[in-house]
């Protein structure tokens, strides 16, 4: 059941951080907000795996427990700092969204 919960809340986070990354930043810097968040994402793997290591000895079920957590933490986080786009003209550059979002 862990272990579900487990792939399920960090598929939904890496998903979820997909979609707002197109829908955030404009077309200039989307290449470079997706290297960002692939970097984080590759270090946090590298880190994962020597912090399961560590966690599965102390407690097996603090293991699984601190991803789950951190799944569940990453989709909140993603959903309080969401930003609705709906109506909205995205913008190809950064001189273009500059202004955006004042006086809505």
């Amino acid at each position: 059941g862990l272990f579900f919960l487990t792939k399920f809340t960090s598929a939904a986070a890496n998903v979820l951080i997909w979609f707002l990354i197109l829908e955030i930043y404009p077309t200039v810097i989307r290449n470079t907000a997706t290297g960002f968040v692939n970097f984080w994402g590759k270090f946090g793997g590298a880190l994962s795996a020597v912090l399961v290591y560590f966690l599965y000895y102390v407690n097996p079920f603090l293991a699984v427990t601190s991803f789950v957590l951190n799944g569940l933490l990453s989709f909140i986080a993603s959903m309080l700092f969401d930003r609705e786009t709906k109506d909205i003209l995205l913008t190809d550059t950064m001189e273009e969204s500059s202004g955006q979002g004042e006086g809505d």
